[in-house]
């Protein structure tokens, strides 16, 4: 019956029928697989006459889960051709007999979230038509027809789905999958900056603009973090909140100093965030800018004269010059010292290590020089929690010029 696969592959019926007639002495068994490889083909390919032959094949199941050798799951013969939008063929199957229009695949979504990250807008329309399809439809994770749209589909495509007034645009993970339990819709547009995805789902009634998801964060915390200034500002629009946070005491405004998004960050902050949130681990916006290496963001942000310079990590005691010293963001570090003068450079972490002891392990001779120059006290005998001292760091490098700055640097002699 190899002839049928050809056949169901080039949509040549003739070839289809005449192979059929001629398996009356294969096994019911091997013959019902061979016609589900073809069905599978047939309907992947748009050839419907074929299709329609094989569907009233005796014993066919039209919701048959059909899984191929090289594939991880299951899919349905309808799930199959809306994927790969094919109107007729999917009128066919939605006409055929004992049709579950809302089985799809083994991770439990239905035909129209196939056609809804394959972007097949017309099988979208045609299937949000159809008596019996549910578009809000949850798969085992709990993730509508819409929130796969939004991630993978057309605009066009998500536009389908909001013009029904039935559409659950709230709708959210229901299980930790991908860490995104809670996530809706409006949380994977902004999460991947799509703008005009977001514009659609903000122009929807009943649209929750300050959902949080498991985690606490809202669209707000990913549109930061993705740095679209397009975004943020439809979201404050629509009213949300400009300083929520998450189930670590993390706000929006520390997610756009963290990924260096400064338009974020002065949107946000006119909007109404507190520049000095802390974390749960006692990170700052200040921080997090800083060890990232965000001068633009350290600027603004000791520009408006309301940031504490000086605030600690709640565990590990480190301020915003020891993270830059030990990421030898010099022009960061440059900026602290002139901000909070001498003492500054001297203050010890949990550890017992300075912002110098960091600088040196790094290895930057120009950031060692400015510390150096700002410290009140300089002890290079000095041992830390480590058990290691600013000289046993320097020696790590094969840089002379740093352990003779030190000898000639020191303030205290031991």
């Amino acid at each position: 019956m190899s002839a049928l696969l050809w056949a169901a592959d080039h949509g040549i019926v003739e070839t289809a029928q005449h192979s059929l007639n001629a398996s009356f002495g294969v096994s019911n068994n091997i013959k019902l697989g061979i016609i589900y490889d073809a069905l599978s083909i047939a309907v992947h390919a748009g050839h419907t006459s074929i299709a329609k032959v094989l569907l009233l094949q005796e014993g066919i199941d039209p919701n048959f889960r059909y899984r191929s050798k090289e594939a991880r799951s299951w899919v349905t013969f309808l799930a199959r051709a809306a994927g790969a939008g094919h109107v007729d063929t999917v009128a066919l199957l939605l006409s055929t007999k004992g049709i579950n229009p809302n089985l799809g695949d083994g991770m439990g979504r239905p035909p129209i979230a196939h056609a809804g990250f394959n972007n097949q807008v017309p099988v979208i329309e045609q299937l949000l038509a159809t008596p019996g399809v549910d578009m809000n439809g949850k798969d085992h994770h709990g993730r509508t027809p819409l929130a796969w749209t939004v991630s993978f589909g057309s605009e066009a495509a998500v536009a389908q789905f909001l013009s029904r007034q039935d559409i659950d645009v709230n709708a959210a993970i229901a299980t930790d999958d991908l860490f995104k339990k809670g996530w809706t819709a409006l949380m994977f547009a902004a999460s991947r900056g799509f703008a005009k995805k977001v514009e659609l789902l903000l122009n929807t009634p009943y649209i929750n603009v300050n959902h949080q998801s498991s985690s606490g964060k809202t669209a707000l915390h990913w549109a930061a973090q993705v740095g679209s200034e397009t975004i943020v500002q439809l979201l404050l629009a629509k009213g949300a909140y400009p300083d929520p946070r998450d189930s670590h005491n993390r706000s929006p405004l520390i997610q756009s100093a963290l990924y260096g998004h400064l338009s974020i960050m002065e949107l946000l902050y006119e909007a109404g965030a507190n520049l000095n949130t802390v974390t749960s681990t006692g990170s700052t916006a200040l921080t997090s800018a800083s060890g990232e290496g965000h001068t633009d963001i350290v600027v603004f942000l000791l520009g408006t004269g309301k940031v504490d310079v000086a605030a600690k990590g709640k565990e590990d005691k480190r301020n915003a010059l020891s993270v830059a010293a030990e990421g030898g963001h010099r022009d960061i570090v440059d900026l602290l010292l002139k901000q909070n003068g001498q003492g500054f450079p001297n203050e010890r972490d949990y550890m017992g290590r300075s912002p110098l002891s960091y600088a040196i392990e790094h290895g930057d001779l120009e950031t060692i020089k400015l510390l150096i120059r700002n410290s009140s006290v300089i002890d290079t005998g000095e041992t830390d929690a480590n058990g290691k001292t600013l000289l046993s760091y320097a020696a790590q490098h094969d840089d002379p010029a740093i352990l003779n700055l030190l000898v000639s640097a020191t303030k205290v002699t031991r």
